[in-house]
């Protein structure tokens, strides 16, 4: 299996999913309710340019902050995370133990693989693992999500994906979201 695994550069900001390349949930909330009302073409330019100028800021700012996975040299799938103070939407949630970047705990705001079949391939496993070796070799203590119970549906995918990985269940935010933890 040729799975390759690159950090987001500018470069390769296009490779991002379609998707996840114009979402601003976590780095601009205000905005991202702005853009609920804009046209469609008038949004996705908006939110990509947003999303784009989010990323060359936290690139020199924060550092590496996100990955393309690719398989047989076509983008497949996509990671981000950041301190929660580039990911201001987390701080939202009603999360008592959110950790904060003082403690050296980034914040996995996505990981994202859209197809299906690529899911039977382990590619998400891999791409967290690689998310988990970079975080690691920077330093950092801890890598935290929000997952979902028993749904895939959400940006960052299900509890069960994470507790096999060796993720801890930090909070219970509600019945169906709770916020995961991997100590480094």
């Amino acid at each position: 299996m040729e799975v390759l695994i690159k950090d987001i550069t500018p470069e390769n900001l296009s490779d991002i999913p379609e998707s996840c390349r114009s979402c601003i949930y976590w780095e601009y909330p205000e905005d991202f309710e702005k853009a609920r009302v804009m046209k469609l073409d008038q949004k996705l330019q908006f939110c990509t340019e947003k999303k784009r100028n989010w990323f060359l800021k936290t690139l020199r700012e924060f550092g590496n902050c996100g990955n393309v996975v690719y398989y047989m040299d076509k983008p497949v799938g996509y990671a981000q995370y950041a301190p929660i103070t580039r990911l201001p939407q987390a701080q939202n949630y009603e999360s008592k133990s959110l950790g904060k970047p003082k403690d050296m705990v980034v914040f996995l705001s996505c990981l994202y693989i859209p197809n299906k079949s690529m899911h039977r391939k382990r590619v998400g496993t891999r791409l967290l693992k690689h998310v988990i070796n970079d975080l690691k070799n920077r330093r950092f203590k801890a890598i935290e999500t929000f997952a979902r119970r028993g749904s895939s549906n959400n940006p960052s995918g299900p509890i069960e994906f994470y507790l096999k990985e060796g993720f801890y269940v930090k909070e219970e935010l509600n019945p169906e979201y709770v916020l995961v933890r991997l100590n480094l």
